[in-house]
């Protein structure tokens, strides 16, 4: 018997269209996920556009804080030096900063291709009387780049190279283990005097001499009423300070020697770092940081002086500003001579190095020396003006920046 295959559908017929549908649903989800793809890639591409317009601002911007700054230093061709008096009365700095009229906007150009500028504002965060220099100042730029892009960036600077307030006009940073002053002598002469009492404001006065445990205080304050009583003159002949009152770079001699370490490597970026005396200590119109690693004979200057050797001066030396004697810890004052110390002195005596084999052992402060003698008129004296003029000597300090 022949079987009809023609009416026997297998079941099949139910099926019919399937495969254009299953076709239609595939075809469906790889046009989804191709414009996903391609709407991915736009948006990948437009990121990274303004990414790159978003850096260049920010670069723009760093380039208005360090002209600023340059400034400030005295990088600066304009005819007139800056000051931190003459900039605060400056808002945007455009009497040493180029500055262009752009659209209507003073901007100073960066770039031409791409389009990037900048524009600086100064404000002193201290609210500083107008016939006084600023102690700080904060810098702010906007950095403008492509496509509309602006980055903003501040900065605070610091006139003076270190935080230091004296504490009395000669301060003498005692030995940890008490151990008293080896030599302090003021002089044998009435017409050497020192004086606590502030020589730009007199009505202002801090301790003539400071130490830094009883023994010092002492033998200080015993040498001076059995010698030459009336050659110190202030509020405090001599006072005794603890440790927590100190500079925190004179609270411990790990400290002391963090301390050298950094102004030796300040003194070294601005070419002043010697071994020797060098040609010149600072003048009143250009007061100089000077770092001797070494003993000296001082012959004068102006300026910030730190010595890690013995300090000596014979005869007619006259110094303005702050002398640092850090290491050896030794001063010495030879011989009749005029020549005045105005400012502030600070003796401090420790090891700046020893031998491997005493790595573990303590190296503390020791027992600092200070000592004059001979005749001739001459006077140590505070000087906040001249003290400040030192403190800035070695260029700005820079405090803390931000981006936003």
């Amino acid at each position: 018997m022949k079987t009809n295959l023609k009416n026997k559908h297998f079941g099949f017929r139910r099926e019919e269209g399937a495969a254009l549908l299953t076709v239609l649903l595939v075809s469906t989800m790889l046009l989804a996920a191709g414009g996903a793809l391609l709407l991915t890639s736009n948006m990948t591409n437009t990121t990274a556009v303004d990414s790159t317009a978003e850096a260049q601002a920010y670069y723009a911007a760093e380039a208005g804080i360090n002209m600023a700054v340059n400034v400030l230093r005295g990088n600066s061709t304009a005819g007139t030096a800056a000051t931190f008096r003459n900039v605060a009365n400056n808002a945007n700095m455009n009497q040493w900063l180029n500055y262009t009229n752009i659209h209507g906007k003073s901007l100073a150009v960066v770039s031409t291709n791409p389009g990037l500028a900048y524009e600086v504002a100064v404000s002193d965060p201290d609210n500083t009387p107008a016939a006084l220099q600023p102690r700080r100042l904060l810098l702010s730029a906007t950095g403008y780049g492509p496509k509309g892009s602006m980055k903003r960036m501040e900065i605070l600077v610091d006139r003076n190279t270190f935080d230091y307030s004296p504490l009395a006009t000669i301060m003498m940073r005692g030995a940890d283990d008490q151990s008293v002053l080896p030599n302090f002598f003021i002089g044998n002469s009435n017409a050497k005097t020192y004086s606590g009492f502030d020589n730009a404001n007199p009505a202002s006065s801090i301790p003539t001499f400071g130490t830094t445990h009883g023994g010092d205080f002492n033998a200080v304050t015993e040498h001076i009423e059995s010698a030459k009583p009336n050659t110190v003159s202030g509020v405090e002949k001599v006072k005794q300070y603890t440790n927590s009152q100190l500079p925190s770079f004179l609270q411990s001699a790990d400290n002391a020697r963090a301390f050298l370490n950094t102004m030796q490597q300040t003194a070294i970026a601005s070419g002043r770092y010697f071994t020797e005396a060098p040609a010149s200590f600072g003048t009143s119109a250009n007061p100089l940081l000077t770092f001797v690693d070494g003993d000296v004979d001082l012959p004068g200057g102006y300026g910030l002086l730190i010595v890690t050797g013995k300090l000596t001066m014979h005869g007619n030396p006259s110094f303005s500003g702050l002398i640092l004697v850090l290491g050896e810890g030794s001063l010495q004052r030879n011989g009749g001579g005029n020549g005045d110390i105005l400012g502030a002195i600070l003796v401090a005596k420790f090891d700046r190095t020893w031998p491997a084999e005493e790595n573990d052992d303590p190296h503390p402060f020791l027992a600092p020396s200070f000592d004059t003698n001979g005749g001739g008129n001459s006077t140590v004296a505070f000087d906040s003006v001249r003290l400040d003029r030192a403190l800035s000597a070695a260029g700005v300090r820079l405090m803390g920046i931000r981006e936003h």
